[in-house]
C-alpha cells in the first residue's frame, strides 16, 4: 500500500499523487502548512495499525538503556540508567471491533537499578553478580559498567555509555563465547575462568565463575547470573532470639548495607522516609505489620549480629590499654555477608589519614547494591586465617610499593622478616643511584602512614 503527501500550497501535481495512492490501496492527504502536519500524518496511524487490532497483536516494546535527565540532575548517584516499555491500547467495543482501532500507546519507565533488586546482593555471593544485555550484545546493566565520567566536579555521561559490548566488561579467556550464545536467546550454563578488575582497576584478580543466563520473555533481554565456582553448595543457617538480635543490632558502631533490600520501603508511601535499619526495627517489633521483609536475610543479619557482638568489647579492651596499641592503627572493621559492618575508630578524625574510610562517600568500601567491599573480596581470596596488608596507592610512584605490602601481607612473619631485611639492603643500593627521587618517595610515605588490615573472618 503506498500513501501519498502533497507538501505546499501549490495544487499542479495533486491529480498524480492522488492517482499513485489510490491505485496502489492507499491515501492521499494535502499537507498546506507545517500546523497540519501532526493532523493529516496521524490520521493514518489508524490504518497501519488495522491489522494488528484485528489480529490481537499486543507488541510489547523495550528500549535500549539511556541516561533519564531528570534523574541525571537530582541524583547522579541514585536512579541513572532507565529503559522504556510500551504496548498499543485496543477499542473492544463491539460496533467498533472489526473497524480494528488504536486508542493509543501506554508505557512506563523502568530503573534499570530497581530490575537488578530482584537479585538479592546476599544471595549471590562475593564475586557473584547478575547482569542484562540486549539482543545486540550491549548492557543493559552490570557492576563494571560505569556510565559517567568526572569532568571537573560534575558528573557526566560518557558518550557511549549505552553501547558497551559485554566482551568489554567479561574478559574471557574463550572467544567471546558467552556474547554469542546470550545474544542468540539461548538458556544454559558455563564456567569460565575470568578476570576482573577490583580496586578502581587497579588490580585484577583471577576467578573462575559459574554462568547461568537465559532470555527475559516478550523482551529482547537476556539475563546472566554470575556464581564462584562451587558457591551455594552448603549454607549455613543460625537461630537467635530476635530480643537478643535487636539489642546488639542497635549499637551505633554497627551499619548494614543501606542500598541491599531487608524490607520494602519503597512500595507505601508512608515507609519512604525509613532507612533500612529503621524499618527492620519497625518490622521486628510488631509496630508496623505492613512491612514486606526478606525473611531469610533478616534472621542471617541477627544471626551475624550476635555472634560478632564480642569483638566490640575486644577492640575497646585494646583501645583502652594504650600498651598492647601498635602506631598507626585508626580504624578495626569487620563486615559479614548479610551486609553488617561493625567498626571501631581509634583515632579522632583530625588524626586520621584515611577520613573517608567507611563512610557514605567511599563507596568501593562499603556493601552496595553492586558489589561488596573491595577489602572483602580480596580478603576473600586468601585462606582462612591468613592477613593482607594493603597500602592505598597515592599516584603512579608508589605503584611498587604499593604492589609489595600486598605481596608481603600474604606471607608468614618469618618470610616477612627475611623480605625486610632484604629489602633494607636492596634500599641501601637504590639510595647511592636515586637518592633524590627515593628521599622525595620516603617524604610521601611518611606522610601517608596508615595500613589498613584486612580479616576474613
Amino acid at each position: 500500500r503506498v500513501f501519498t503527501y502533497l507538501i505546499g500550497r501549490e495544487l499542479t501535481f495533486a491529480e498524480n499523487v492522488k492517482w499513485i495512492a489510490c491505485n496502489n490501496k492507499g491515501y492521499y492527504t494535502h499537507v498546506s502548512t507545517l500546523a497540519d502536519v501532526q493532523e493529516n500524518v496521524m490520521e493514518y496511524l489508524h490504518v497501519l495499525s488495522r491489522p494488528m487490532v484485528i489480529n490481537h497483536d499486543h507488541d510489547i516494546i523495550w528500549t535500549e538503556a539511556y541516561m533519564d535527565s531528570v534523574m541525571f540532575n537530582t541524583q547522579a548517584q541514585s536512579l541513572l540508567l532507565m529503559t522504556s516499555v510500551a504496548m498499543p491500547v485496543f477499542s473492544k467495543k463491539e460496533e467498533t471491533l472489526s473497524h480494528g482501532i488504536l486508542l493509543g500507546v501506554v508505557g512506563t519507565d523502568v530503573a534499570l537499578r530497581e530490575l537488578m533488586r530482584l537479585a538479592p546482593r546476599y544471595k549471590l555471593g562475593i564475586h557473584g553478580y547478575a547482569f542484562l544485555i540486549t539482543n545486540n550484545g550491549y548492557i543493559l546493566s552490570h557492576p563494571e559498567l560505569r556510565p559517567l565520567y568526572k569532568e571537573g566536579k560534575k558528573l557526566k555521561p560518557k558518550p557511549n555509555y549505552n553501547s558497551v559490548d559485554l566482551s568489554e566488561v567479561e574478559w574471557e579467556d574463550t572467544e567471546e563465547e558467552l556474547r554469542s550464545v546470550m545474544v542468540k536467546g539461548e538458556t544454559g550454563t558455563m564456567s569460565l575462568d575470568v578476570r576482573s578488575s577490583v580496586d578502581k582497576g587497579t588490580r585484577v584478580i583471577f576467578l573462575k565463575n559459574d554462568y547461568f543466563y537465559t532470555v527475559i520473555n516478550e523482551t529482547p533481554f537476556s539475563l546472566g547470573i554470575v556464581l564462584s565456582r562451587g558457591y551455594g553448595q552448603y549454607i549455613f543457617t543460625g537461630n537467635v532470639s530476635v530480643e537478643e538480635g535487636l539489642h546488639d543490632l542497635l549499637t551505633p558502631d554497627l551499619t548494614i548495607a543501606d542500598e541491599w533490600t531487608y524490607c520494602e520501603i519503597d512500595i507505601d508511601p508512608a515507609h519512604r522516609k525509613l532507612n533500612q535499619l529503621q524499618a527492620i526495627v519497625k518490622y521486628l517489633t510488631g509496630k508496623d505489620p505492613n512491612l514486606q521483609c526478606d525473611a531469610q536475610l533478616l534472621q542471617q543479619t541477627l544471626f551475624d549480629t550476635v555472634v560478632t557482638a564480642p569483638m566490640e568489647a575486644y577492640w575497646t579492651a585494646l583501645m583502652l590499654n594504650a600498651s598492647s596499641m601498635d602506631d598507626g592503627i585508626e580504624t578495626a572493621f569487620l563486615g559479614t555477608r548479610s551486609g553488617l559492618l561493625r567498626f571501631l575508630k581509634y583515632a579522632g578524625i583530625e588524626k586520621r589519614v584515611g577520613k573517608s574510610f567507611l563512610t557514605s562517600t567511599d563507596k568501593e568500601n562499603m556493601f552496595t547494591l553492586d558489589h561488596f567491599p573491595v577489602w572483602y573480596r580480596r580478603a576473600a581470596e586468601h585462606p582462612a586465617g591468613q592477613f593482607l596488608y594493603y597500602m592505598p596507592r597515592q599516584d603512579t610512584r608508589d605503584t611498587f610499593r604499593d604492589y609489595e605490602a600486598d605481596y608481603r601481607g600474604t606471607l608468614s612473619s618469618d618470610e616477612v622478616e627475611q623480605q625486610s631485611k632484604k629489602g633494607q639492603r636492596k634500599q641501601r643500593d637504590d639510595d647511592e643511584e636515586v637518592g633524590e627521587e627515593l628521599e622525595a618517595v620516603r617524604i610521601r610515605m611518611g606522610m601517608f602512614k596508615r595500613c589498613d588490615l584486612l580479616v576474613r573472618a
